[in-house]
């Protein structure tokens, strides 16, 4: 291997929706461009590459220490400056695009960096927090929303009807996403899953919406001007849930409040993790995945939220170490798809885990002495009954 000065290399692009889109690029510079750009951290210092198209804006507008102009192809260009650099050595992100990747290796030792690329990322500034908190009370008036257009509905059998038509998931996310659109954010694949749907956390769910079984309904948009996300999940009932579903949602209710109620700067994420494992557990609803069959609390119960939905740190089977700083999700779940089974525990001998599943997620920031709640909006089950 040549050894040599090295330098760390990103490549991506910052606008929403773009190819190559690169959180850490738009976390870094601050610039927002459609096309992906090359920038280069060499001895503390930070370089950005761009065309003659985008280097007048980028000189005014990104944060960085130069802005180096490329004529012809981008990647020539960078690999004529770094070498004329003495750089012999890339390190770059282990979402480096692939064939970008090999022909830099013809020129450069190439090592993958270890995630996360920007570790400071995690750690949110006011301006972050700020526009994160604004991205949440938007997610909050759009699931007002989809509240009032239940309340409109009316149940007829095991159904719910809208004007005389039944009430599907696709009108609920339409409520759902136009809200959200009318306020500056992006939805995309909004759930909207109700009955055993509901028992796959991430069907976005379709057609007709059943009446007294749990929806669940999990929104996460974006900023159009920001790229900054929210993630916010409630499960409501259209009519008065069975004991059997009222029970569950209370289980998983109280297992997040145990989980929040745990979090500060200091704390491993494994350890709130393990303990909603055991709660769970301990109340009767266990968890199988046994490569037939997926139930009971399958996923982790939390991630970062950012630039991206998801985003480190995360609550879950991984060792973590929470930071001042910190914005996450807290998001327990049960998820049985299956016709019911006897529920196990104490005093529940009679009852059964109904099919179906239940999810409430909540934002927090983490501080020094605890936790801060991001997310505002009720999860009390006589709030989430709508008659």
């Amino acid at each position: 291997m040549r050894r040599g000065k090295t330098a760390r290399l990103l490549y991506g692009a910052t606008d929403l929706g773009a190819a190559h889109f690169s959180a850490d690029m738009l976390w870094r510079t601050g610039f927002h461009v459609p096309d992906p750009l090359f920038l280069a951290e060499i001895a503390g210092e930070i370089f950005l590459f761009a065309s003659p198209l985008e280097a007048g804006r980028a000189r005014k507008e990104a944060d960085v220490d130069h802005v180096v102009r490329t004529v012809g192809s981008g990647r020539a260009a960078v690999i004529d400056f770094l070498k004329a650099r003495g750089i012999w050595c890339l390190e770059i992100p282990a979402d480096f695009p692939y064939a970008m990747g090999t022909a830099l290796g013809k020129e450069f030792s190439i090592a993958v960096a270890s995630d996360p690329w920007y570790p400071g990322r995690a750690k949110k500034s006011r301006a972050e927090i700020h526009e994160i908190r604004l991205a949440q009370r938007a997610t909050e008036r759009a699931f007002a929303a989809v509240m009032d257009f239940l309340r409109g509905c009316r149940i007829r059998g095991s159904r719910v009807y809208h004007d005389r038509r039944p009430a599907t998931s696709e009108m609920a996310r339409h409520i759902i996403d136009d809200a959200l659109w009318k306020q500056g954010y992006l939805a995309t694949d909004t759930i909207v899953a109700s009955g055993v749907q509901a028992a796959d956390p991430h069907c976005i769910g379709r057609g007709a919406l059943r009446a007294r079984v749990p929806i669940v309904i999990d929104i996460f948009p974006v900023s159009r001007a920001t790229h900054y996300y929210a993630d916010m999940t409630r499960t409501v009932f259209k009519g008065e849930p069975s004991e059997e579903y009222a029970k569950m949602y209370e289980t998983v209710l109280a297992a997040q409040e145990q989980a929040i109620a745990s979090i500060r700067a200091g704390t491993d994420g494994k350890e709130i993790y393990d303990s909603v494992c055991r709660y769970f557990e301990e109340a009767g609803y266990p968890t199988r995945t046994d490569g037939k069959t997926s139930e009971g609390f399958i996923h982790g119960l939390g991630h970062g939220v950012g630039m991206e939905i998801h985003e480190h740190p995360n609550l879950g089977a991984r060792n973590w170490k929470l930071e001042a700083g910190n914005v996450i999700t807290v998001e327990p779940g049960l998820y049985y798809p299956f016709a019911p089974s006897p529920l196990k525990s104490r005093g529940w001998a009679r009852s059964i885990i109904p099919a179906g599943g239940i999810r409430i997620e909540d934002m927090v920031l983490v501080t020094k002495t605890g936790y801060e709640r991001l997310t505002k909006f009720p999860k009390d089950l006589t709030r989430m009954i709508i008659s």
